[in-house]
Protein backbone atom coordinates (compact mmCIF):
# COMPACT_ATOMS: atom_id res chain seq x y z
CA UNK A 1 0.00 0.00 0.00
CA UNK A 2 1.06 2.99 -0.67
CA UNK A 3 2.50 5.16 2.31
CA UNK A 4 1.68 8.29 0.60
CA UNK A 5 -2.26 7.32 1.37
CA UNK A 6 -1.19 6.62 5.22
CA UNK A 7 0.11 10.13 5.67
CA UNK A 8 -2.87 11.43 3.85
CA UNK A 9 -5.59 10.20 5.94
CA UNK A 10 -3.48 11.27 8.87
CA UNK A 11 -2.78 14.42 7.93
CA UNK A 12 -6.97 15.20 7.39
CA UNK A 13 -7.31 14.01 10.70
CA UNK A 14 -4.81 16.43 12.02
CA UNK A 15 -6.06 19.23 10.22
CA UNK A 16 -9.28 18.58 12.10
CA UNK A 17 -7.98 18.08 15.71
CA UNK A 18 -6.38 21.75 15.16
CA UNK A 19 -9.18 23.58 13.97
CA UNK A 20 -11.27 21.27 17.09
CA UNK A 21 -8.10 23.04 19.57
CA UNK A 22 -7.43 26.27 17.97
CA UNK A 23 -10.75 27.87 17.16
CA UNK A 24 -12.91 29.21 20.11
CA UNK A 25 -16.30 28.90 17.30
CA UNK A 26 -18.40 26.56 17.23
CA UNK A 27 -19.23 26.53 13.61
CA UNK A 28 -15.15 25.68 13.55
CA UNK A 29 -15.11 23.19 16.13
CA UNK A 30 -17.82 21.42 14.26
CA UNK A 31 -16.36 21.67 10.79
CA UNK A 32 -12.86 20.18 12.61
CA UNK A 33 -14.55 17.43 13.56
CA UNK A 34 -16.17 16.54 10.43
CA UNK A 35 -12.77 16.92 8.81
CA UNK A 36 -11.21 14.30 12.08
CA UNK A 37 -13.70 11.73 11.10
CA UNK A 38 -12.85 11.56 7.79
CA UNK A 39 -9.74 11.22 8.46
CA UNK A 40 -10.30 8.56 10.70
CA UNK A 41 -12.74 6.59 8.55
CA UNK A 42 -9.90 6.91 5.51
CA UNK A 43 -7.91 5.11 7.49
CA UNK A 44 -9.95 2.45 8.78
CA UNK A 45 -11.14 2.29 5.19
CA UNK A 46 -7.55 1.20 4.36
CA UNK A 47 -7.63 -0.95 7.81
CA UNK A 48 -10.52 -3.06 6.85
CA UNK A 49 -9.21 -3.52 3.05
CA UNK A 50 -6.16 -5.12 4.53
CA UNK A 51 -7.86 -6.91 7.04
CA UNK A 52 -9.52 -8.42 3.77
CA UNK A 53 -6.99 -9.44 2.15
CA UNK A 54 -5.22 -11.01 5.07
CA UNK A 55 -6.62 -14.61 6.29
CA UNK A 56 -7.64 -13.27 9.96
CA UNK A 57 -9.79 -10.24 10.18
CA UNK A 58 -10.13 -8.38 13.53
CA UNK A 59 -13.58 -9.12 15.52
CA UNK A 60 -16.39 -6.51 14.86
CA UNK A 61 -15.63 -5.39 18.87
CA UNK A 62 -12.34 -4.30 17.82
CA UNK A 63 -13.50 -1.84 15.96
CA UNK A 64 -16.20 -0.34 17.90
CA UNK A 65 -13.61 -0.20 20.84
CA UNK A 66 -10.99 1.62 18.70
CA UNK A 67 -13.73 4.01 17.55
CA UNK A 68 -14.39 4.96 20.98
CA UNK A 69 -10.98 5.01 21.92
CA UNK A 70 -10.30 7.69 19.05
CA UNK A 71 -13.32 9.51 19.91
CA UNK A 72 -13.01 9.97 23.86
CA UNK A 73 -9.24 11.08 23.03
CA UNK A 74 -9.78 13.81 20.63
CA UNK A 75 -12.59 14.88 23.30
CA UNK A 76 -10.49 14.86 25.85
CA UNK A 77 -8.10 17.21 24.48
CA UNK A 78 -10.73 19.63 23.03
CA UNK A 79 -13.83 19.82 25.74
CA UNK A 80 -12.96 23.38 27.95
CA UNK A 81 -14.00 21.62 31.23
CA UNK A 82 -11.35 19.93 32.49
CA UNK A 83 -13.29 16.98 34.50
CA UNK A 84 -14.63 16.16 31.50
CA UNK A 85 -11.77 15.62 30.03
CA UNK A 86 -10.66 13.29 32.87
CA UNK A 87 -13.66 11.42 32.40
CA UNK A 88 -13.08 11.22 28.63
CA UNK A 89 -9.48 9.71 29.82
CA UNK A 90 -11.27 7.20 31.83
CA UNK A 91 -13.10 6.24 28.89
CA UNK A 92 -10.52 6.36 26.65
CA UNK A 93 -8.29 3.63 29.55
CA UNK A 94 -11.07 1.06 29.76
CA UNK A 95 -11.30 0.77 25.56
CA UNK A 96 -7.93 0.24 25.57
CA UNK A 97 -8.17 -2.02 28.45
CA UNK A 98 -10.37 -3.88 26.22
CA UNK A 99 -8.95 -3.73 23.46
CA UNK A 100 -6.10 -5.78 25.30
CA UNK A 101 -8.39 -8.17 26.19
CA UNK A 102 -8.76 -9.33 22.89
CA UNK A 103 -5.17 -9.00 22.41
CA UNK A 104 -5.37 -11.92 25.14
CA UNK A 105 -3.11 -9.91 27.33
CA UNK A 106 -4.88 -10.10 30.37
CA UNK A 107 -2.32 -8.51 32.58
CA UNK A 108 -2.23 -5.89 30.63
CA UNK A 109 -5.53 -4.85 30.59
CA UNK A 110 -5.86 -5.22 34.16
CA UNK A 111 -2.79 -2.89 35.06
CA UNK A 112 -3.70 -0.67 32.76
CA UNK A 113 -7.27 -0.08 34.52
CA UNK A 114 -5.78 -0.59 38.09
CA UNK A 115 -2.65 1.69 37.23
CA UNK A 116 -4.64 4.78 35.97
CA UNK A 117 -7.55 4.09 38.03
CA UNK A 118 -5.75 5.04 41.11
CA UNK A 119 -4.16 7.83 39.02
CA UNK A 120 -6.82 9.65 38.06
CA UNK A 121 -8.24 9.99 41.66
CA UNK A 122 -4.98 12.07 41.90
CA UNK A 123 -5.60 13.68 38.40
CA UNK A 124 -9.45 14.66 40.00
CA UNK A 125 -7.78 16.02 42.99
CA UNK A 126 -5.13 18.23 40.89
CA UNK A 127 -7.64 19.39 38.18
CA UNK A 128 -10.39 20.54 40.96
CA UNK A 129 -7.84 22.43 42.99
CA UNK A 130 -5.54 23.92 40.56
CA UNK A 131 -8.80 24.58 37.55
CA UNK A 132 -10.57 26.97 40.28
CA UNK A 133 -12.56 29.37 38.02
CA UNK A 134 -13.83 26.20 35.70
CA UNK A 135 -16.78 27.02 34.56
CA UNK A 136 -20.39 26.03 36.23
CA UNK A 137 -23.41 24.61 34.57
CA UNK A 138 -24.99 27.75 34.08
CA UNK A 139 -22.14 29.35 32.14
CA UNK A 140 -21.15 29.02 28.65
CA UNK A 141 -18.04 28.22 26.72
CA UNK A 142 -16.30 32.08 26.54
CA UNK A 143 -16.74 32.55 30.36
CA UNK A 144 -14.50 29.97 31.39
CA UNK A 145 -10.71 30.87 32.05
CA UNK A 146 -8.59 31.50 29.50
CA UNK A 147 -6.08 28.35 30.11
CA UNK A 148 -9.55 25.94 30.20
CA UNK A 149 -10.46 27.69 26.46
CA UNK A 150 -7.25 27.86 24.63
CA UNK A 151 -4.90 25.23 23.89
CA UNK A 152 -1.06 26.75 25.06
CA UNK A 153 0.71 24.77 21.64
CA UNK A 154 -1.71 23.32 19.14
CA UNK A 155 0.23 23.48 16.37
CA UNK A 156 2.83 21.71 17.74
CA UNK A 157 1.03 19.59 19.92
CA UNK A 158 -0.82 18.58 16.72
CA UNK A 159 2.32 17.94 14.24
CA UNK A 160 3.91 15.51 16.73
CA UNK A 161 0.48 14.06 17.32
CA UNK A 162 0.89 13.41 13.13
CA UNK A 163 4.55 11.87 13.20
CA UNK A 164 3.85 9.51 15.44
CA UNK A 165 0.40 8.22 14.18
CA UNK A 166 1.99 8.25 10.63
CA UNK A 167 4.94 6.54 11.73
CA UNK A 168 2.70 3.73 13.39
CA UNK A 169 0.63 3.60 10.09
CA UNK A 170 3.83 3.43 7.92
CA UNK A 171 4.44 -0.01 10.33
CA UNK A 172 1.36 -1.11 10.27
CA UNK A 173 0.82 -0.53 6.54
CA UNK A 174 4.11 -2.15 5.57
CA UNK A 175 2.72 -5.48 6.07
CA UNK A 176 6.97 -6.96 6.58
CA UNK A 177 8.46 -5.28 3.47
CA UNK A 178 11.66 -5.06 4.93
CA UNK A 179 14.94 -2.92 2.78
CA UNK A 180 17.66 -5.03 1.81
CA UNK A 181 19.70 -5.47 4.97
CA UNK A 182 17.65 -4.74 7.45
CA UNK A 183 16.52 -7.39 9.90
CA UNK A 184 13.37 -8.91 10.88
CA UNK A 185 11.90 -10.33 14.26
CA UNK A 186 13.64 -12.80 16.07
CA UNK A 187 11.97 -16.15 15.46
CA UNK A 188 10.05 -17.06 19.19
CA UNK A 189 11.67 -19.00 21.59
CA UNK A 190 11.12 -22.94 21.41
CA UNK A 191 9.01 -24.47 23.94
CA UNK A 192 11.76 -26.48 25.45
CA UNK A 193 13.87 -23.10 26.00
CA UNK A 194 10.34 -21.79 27.50
CA UNK A 195 10.26 -24.37 30.06
CA UNK A 196 13.79 -23.85 31.14
CA UNK A 197 12.86 -20.37 31.98
CA UNK A 198 10.40 -21.16 34.03
CA UNK A 199 12.22 -23.17 35.86
CA UNK A 200 14.96 -21.17 36.34
CA UNK A 201 11.40 -18.61 37.97
CA UNK A 202 10.30 -21.68 39.86
CA UNK A 203 13.75 -22.14 41.98
CA UNK A 204 13.45 -18.08 42.72
CA UNK A 205 9.91 -19.24 44.64
CA UNK A 206 9.99 -21.88 47.34
CA UNK A 207 6.28 -22.34 47.64
CA UNK A 208 5.87 -22.91 44.00
CA UNK A 209 8.55 -25.52 44.01
CA UNK A 210 7.30 -27.46 46.85
CA UNK A 211 3.86 -27.81 44.90
CA UNK A 212 5.86 -28.48 41.77
CA UNK A 213 8.17 -31.38 43.98
CA UNK A 214 4.63 -32.47 45.85
CA UNK A 215 2.84 -33.17 42.18
CA UNK A 216 6.19 -35.33 41.26
CA UNK A 217 5.84 -36.70 44.95
CA UNK A 218 1.96 -38.28 44.66
CA UNK A 219 3.95 -40.85 41.93
CA UNK A 220 6.93 -41.27 43.51
CA UNK A 221 6.51 -41.25 47.27
CA UNK A 222 10.37 -42.13 47.92
CA UNK A 223 11.86 -38.56 47.05
CA UNK A 224 12.88 -37.06 50.11
CA UNK A 225 11.82 -34.06 51.92
CA UNK A 226 13.70 -30.80 50.37
CA UNK A 227 14.03 -31.72 46.90
CA UNK A 228 14.82 -29.05 44.38
CA UNK A 229 14.50 -28.83 40.85
CA UNK A 230 17.34 -29.01 38.26
CA UNK A 231 16.85 -29.21 34.29
CA UNK A 232 13.88 -29.98 32.31
CA UNK A 233 13.06 -31.07 28.59
CA UNK A 234 10.11 -32.05 27.05
CA UNK A 235 9.85 -35.56 28.51
CA UNK A 236 11.54 -35.61 31.85
CA UNK A 237 12.49 -33.46 34.83
CA UNK A 238 15.55 -33.71 37.01
CA UNK A 239 15.10 -33.44 40.70
CA UNK A 240 18.27 -32.57 42.96
CA UNK A 241 18.17 -34.74 46.24
CA UNK A 242 19.54 -34.32 49.95
CA UNK A 243 21.58 -34.33 51.48
CA UNK A 244 23.93 -35.60 48.78
CA UNK A 245 22.66 -33.76 46.01
CA UNK A 246 22.26 -36.58 44.00
CA UNK A 247 20.29 -36.13 40.83
CA UNK A 248 17.49 -37.73 39.61
CA UNK A 249 15.78 -38.02 36.03
CA UNK A 250 11.86 -38.64 36.07
CA UNK A 251 10.48 -38.76 33.08
CA UNK A 252 6.77 -37.51 33.20
CA UNK A 253 5.46 -40.88 31.86
CA UNK A 254 6.50 -42.00 35.47
CA UNK A 255 4.57 -39.20 36.90
CA UNK A 256 1.57 -39.86 35.52
CA UNK A 257 1.88 -36.67 33.87
CA UNK A 258 1.47 -35.09 30.55
CA UNK A 259 3.81 -32.04 29.34
CA UNK A 260 0.71 -29.48 29.89
CA UNK A 261 0.13 -30.79 33.40
CA UNK A 262 3.94 -29.88 34.18
CA UNK A 263 3.25 -26.24 32.50
CA UNK A 264 0.27 -25.67 34.57
CA UNK A 265 2.44 -26.24 37.67
CA UNK A 266 5.00 -23.63 36.42
CA UNK A 267 5.13 -19.87 36.57
CA UNK A 268 2.17 -18.26 35.04
CA UNK A 269 2.55 -15.29 32.64
CA UNK A 270 1.26 -13.03 35.48
CA UNK A 271 3.35 -14.73 38.20
CA UNK A 272 6.68 -14.05 35.99
CA UNK A 273 5.57 -10.45 35.39
CA UNK A 274 5.19 -10.15 39.22
CA UNK A 275 8.90 -12.10 39.29
CA UNK A 276 10.35 -9.52 37.19
CA UNK A 277 9.34 -6.56 38.91
CA UNK A 278 9.98 -7.73 42.20
CA UNK A 279 13.45 -9.24 41.35
CA UNK A 280 14.73 -7.63 38.26
CA UNK A 281 13.13 -4.10 38.70
CA UNK A 282 12.73 -3.93 42.84
CA UNK A 283 14.38 0.23 41.97
CA UNK A 284 11.42 1.39 39.67
CA UNK A 285 8.88 -0.19 41.48
CA UNK A 286 9.13 1.39 44.98
CA UNK A 287 10.07 4.95 42.63
CA UNK A 288 6.98 4.52 41.45
CA UNK A 289 5.67 4.36 44.68
CA UNK A 290 7.52 7.23 46.17
CA UNK A 291 6.25 9.26 42.91
CA UNK A 292 2.79 8.46 43.55
CA UNK A 293 2.81 9.33 46.94
CA UNK A 294 4.52 12.28 46.49
CA UNK A 295 2.00 13.58 44.21
CA UNK A 296 -0.81 12.21 46.60
CA UNK A 297 0.92 15.20 49.34
CA UNK A 298 1.02 17.10 46.57
CA UNK A 299 -3.22 17.46 45.83
CA UNK A 300 -3.37 17.24 49.85
CA UNK A 301 -1.68 20.52 50.09
CA UNK A 302 -3.04 22.31 47.16
CA UNK A 303 -6.48 21.29 48.90
CA UNK A 304 -5.95 23.27 52.10
CA UNK A 305 -7.30 26.62 51.46
CA UNK A 306 -5.16 29.44 52.91
CA UNK A 307 -7.62 31.46 55.16
CA UNK A 308 -6.48 34.35 56.94
CA UNK A 309 -7.40 34.17 60.45
CA UNK A 310 -8.26 36.74 62.79
CA UNK A 311 -6.72 37.25 66.20
CA UNK A 312 -9.68 35.65 68.16
CA UNK A 313 -10.08 32.77 65.86
CA UNK A 314 -6.35 31.92 66.80
CA UNK A 315 -6.52 32.53 70.30
CA UNK A 316 -9.54 30.23 70.17
CA UNK A 317 -7.65 27.15 67.94
CA UNK A 318 -4.81 27.73 70.67
CA UNK A 319 -7.28 27.08 73.34
CA UNK A 320 -7.07 30.36 74.76
CA UNK A 321 -9.83 32.71 75.69
CA UNK A 322 -10.87 35.13 73.13
CA UNK A 323 -10.49 39.20 72.97
CA UNK A 324 -13.66 39.97 71.80
CA UNK A 325 -17.39 38.30 72.92
CA UNK A 326 -19.81 37.08 70.22
CA UNK A 327 -23.54 38.37 70.99
CA UNK A 328 -24.80 35.01 70.53
CA UNK A 329 -22.51 33.77 73.31
CA UNK A 330 -24.18 36.41 75.68
CA UNK A 331 -26.74 34.89 78.16
CA UNK A 332 -29.30 36.90 79.44
CA UNK A 333 -29.06 36.67 83.08
CA UNK A 334 -32.04 36.04 85.34
CA UNK A 335 -34.47 38.74 85.91
CA UNK A 336 -34.07 40.74 89.18
CA UNK A 337 -37.62 41.66 90.89
CA UNK A 338 -37.80 44.45 93.16
CA UNK A 339 -39.70 44.07 96.52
Amino acid sequence: MDHLLVFLGCGIGAAGTYLMLARQERAARVTGGLVAAGGLAWLLSMILGLAASGEQRPAVVFYVFAFIAVAAAGRMITHHRPVYSALYFVLVVISSAAIFLLLEAEFMAFALVIVYAGAILITYLFVIMLAQQAPTEGQSREQAAEYDRLPREPLAAVGVGFLMMALIGQVIFDRGNFEPGASALPPPASRASRLAEMVDEVTLMPAKQERFVEAFRAALPDLPAGTRLGRIDLESVEFIQPPSDRVRRVTFEEAGLSLADVESLLTTNLERVGLALVHRFPVSLELAGVILLMAMFGAVVLARKQIELGEDEKREAAGMRRLTVDPDDVRPGPAGGGA
